[in-house]
């Protein structure tokens, strides 16, 4: 019932009878399609959300909803602070710089060239065409992460492409969030509209896209430390949860990127926390835990995703889907061709300067050039771009076209992209190191 209760706002129906029968279906779908999945060696997530889209399609299966909140609050603190938990903390310092490079100038790049389309394209005001850039812009490579680890790809690849998802999911909810505000003052919406001055909107962009990040690292450090002083398995697995949603609930509060705060956390409590504070079975232990958390949330996520999906009709946004698409795909190559060499340019030069290893911020090799496209394709949009955009306000002109288009974008990069990598992963060079 606990669960029941948790994706209550799921149905439509009122009673907790009929709200626990649809989770009990959701989840029996979500074990056929595992089971489907293995079979067919489809990556498990894209089969979820092509599920889904005959549960959306069909008009004889229970009215299933997506709640913003549900995913925001519910799934995506669970499936960052997992994939924080898990990240190898040692290889992603040793990429600090590809994975930066993406998930901060490149995530803003992608987000005025999307916006530029649609203004130019569809005619969408400024401040709409950028709040939709904000919302299509962060990536969700859950499924392509699955993909790599069942193909043998190298780590380091999957290492740059989960970095970037995890931080610039954050950094575009903050993105999202100081838009949405100067849309909403432009309309006269917003409180305090008359103080939006230029060096206040940069200070709220600093406290949204840092503030987080530093909570959750603080936080993080401090209760690694206390758990030293705990010697119970259950109770610190315990932590580490009321940690995951602690964290995201303070920084909510506190007015800044809660998601970010759970990636910061998850960070410390993952590498830190685990070597200073847990035994060795309290570690098995938490990444089980973890491990079914992340499934159980993938496992629904993705399904009510599909579902959602298919109950759009996109027959009028249809211009304005190409146009977005565009924008998405433009922004992706351009930030993959030329960071990239960018950060392979500064790692050839600090090589042959002989780095001082002290430095706190090691630069590695090159990344190789065949895993450009890879990272092209890579860049899949998901949960986070529906859940912001069904969080917009049911006043706001045109909110009808933004959930269109944002709907298309995901459903095109989730099908077409990871199809696409299925297909090519398997004859692709798996070499560690650029020649």
């Amino acid at each position: 019932m606990i669960i029941a209760r948790l994706l209550s706002n799921l149905t439509s129906g009122e009673s907790a009878l009929g709200q626990a029968e649809t989770v009990v279906i959701l989840l029996g779908v979500t074990l056929i399609v595992a089971l489907t999945s293995r079979r067919l060696q489809v990556p498990y997530t894209l089969l979820l959300v092509l599920f889904g889209l005959v549960i959306g399609i069909l008009p004889i299966f229970i009215e299933v909803r997506l709640e913003p909140n549900l995913v925001l609050f519910l799934f995506l603190p669970a499936l960052l602070f997992e994939g924080a938990w898990n990240v190898e903390i040692e290889q992603l310092i040793a990429d600090w710089l590809p994975v930066l490079l993406l998930a901060l100038p490149g995530l803003v790049l992608s987000l005025v060239l999307v916006a530029a389309a649609m203004h130019w394209g569809s005619g969408l005001p400024w401040l709409l065409a950028l709040l939709l850039g904000a919302m299509v812009s962060p990536t969700d490579p859950v499924a392509i992460i699955s993909l790599l680890r069942q193909l043998s790809m190298a780590d380091r690849l999957r290492t740059i492409i989960e970095g970037e998802s995890l931080f610039n999911d954050g950094v575009g909810t903050a993105a999202f969030q100081l838009v949405l505000l100067l849309l909403l003052a432009s309309l006269g919406q917003a409180a305090a509209t008359t103080d939006i001055s230029a060096w206040m909107t940069t200070l709220n962009a600093f406290w949204l896209m840092f503030g987080g990040l530093a909570l959750g690292l603080v936080v993080g450090w401090i209760f690694a430390r206390l758990l030293r002083l705990v010697d119970e398995r259950l109770i610190e697995i315990s932590v580490t949860f009321c940690v995951a949603y602690g964290v995201y609930i303070l920084g909510t509060v506190i007015q800044t990127s809660g998601l970010l705060a759970v990636v910061g956390a998850g960070l410390i409590l993952g590498s830190y926390g685990r070597r200073i504070g847990m035994s060795e079975d309290t570690r098995v232990g938490a990444d089980t835990v973890w491990e079914f958390i992340a499934y159980l949330a993938n496992s629904f996520l993705f399904l009510l995703v599909g579902i959602e999906i298919g109950e759009t009709n996109f027959l009028h946004s249809f211009p304005s889907i190409l146009w977005a698409l565009g924008g998405v795909i433009v922004g992706r190559v351009l930030m993959i061709y030329t960071l990239i060499p960018l950060h392979d340019l500064v790692a050839r030069k600090s090589v042959r300067g002989k780095q001082d290893s002290r430095r706190f911020l090691p630069l590695t090799q090159p990344i190789p050039l065949s895993w450009r496209p890879l990272l092209v394709l890579s860049g899949l949009r998901g949960a986070l771009s529906i859940a912001l955009v069904l969080s917009l306000p049911t006043a706001l002109a045109q909110r009808n076209l933004l959930v269109d288009v944002v709907f298309g974008v995901v459903l095109v990069t989730l099908l077409g992209q990871g199809i696409g990598l299925r297909l090519l992963l398997p004859r692709w060079p798996k070499e560690e190191v650029s020649s």
